[in-house]
């Protein structure tokens, strides 16, 4: 019968999270980070505009929601760990599958919370140096928020169009007129199965690399 009332408590706490609009608020820091940029905030006092003050509040209650998140996720698992030494919870878990369900679904939102949250404390923390140095496109990659996920496949795609940047130069080569020898050496070169093989590798290992360090592995 605890585990019932427990199980309710948790529910609870839970539904009254889902509540939340998470995405929104996201949406409403970023919208608040742009506009903010956009009037020349960095070059401003941050304690005199309101665009700062309203990304200071957001970027708290994103916090504050990915703190709730992790103390249920947290008192969640301390409960079943506990309570497993007295009760036959395995009995009790796979009689209530829709929790476990709801557990996992937990853990991702708090995964995707973690993300979304240290973006926007990032972004604020870069605001709060009023570091005139940083331009536009250093704080907002393709001039908007982007998560670093997501870069890497910036590069693939990068790599991608220098492949068909050079498809095309190979295909308009022969119509270009060049003097002497210099465009028939530069036509072997391109030529050269070694040459493509080479600089595909080298664009991999780049990006490789690059995700790594972006990742966090290394450095």
């Amino acid at each position: 019968m605890k585990w019932i009332e427990e199980r309710a408590k948790f529910q609870k706490r839970f539904d009254d999270l889902s509540q939340e609009n998470v995405q929104g608020l996201i949406t409403e820091l970023n919208k608040a980070t742009g506009n903010f940029i956009a009037r020349g905030g960095i070059s401003q006092d941050p304690n005199n505009n309101p665009d700062y003050d309203t990304i200071v509040k957001l970027t708290q209650r994103a916090e504050s929601i990915k703190q709730r998140y992790a103390a249920l996720n947290d008192d969640i698992l301390k409960y079943l760990t506990t309570e497993a030494k007295d009760n036959d919870l395995a009995g009790l878990l796979k009689e209530n599958g829709e929790l476990q369900k709801q557990i996992s679904r937990l853990e991702k939102i708090q995964d995707e919370m973690k993300i979304d949250v240290t973006s926007a404390v990032a972004r604020d923390e870069l605001l709060r140096s009023r570091n005139t140095d940083v331009t536009r496109h250093q704080l907002f990659i393709l001039d908007r928020p982007v998560r670093r996920g997501l870069i890497p496949y910036l590069w693939v795609l990068a790599v991608l169009f220098i492949g068909v940047g050079l498809v095309i130069f190979r295909m308009t080569m022969p119509t270009i007129i060049f003097e002497g020898g210099t465009g028939f050496s530069l036509l072997s070169i391109f030529e050269s199965k070694g040459v493509i093989i080479s600089l595909l590798v080298s664009a991999l290992i780049v990006i490789l690399f690059l995700s790594l360090k972006i990742g966090g592995v290394f450095g």
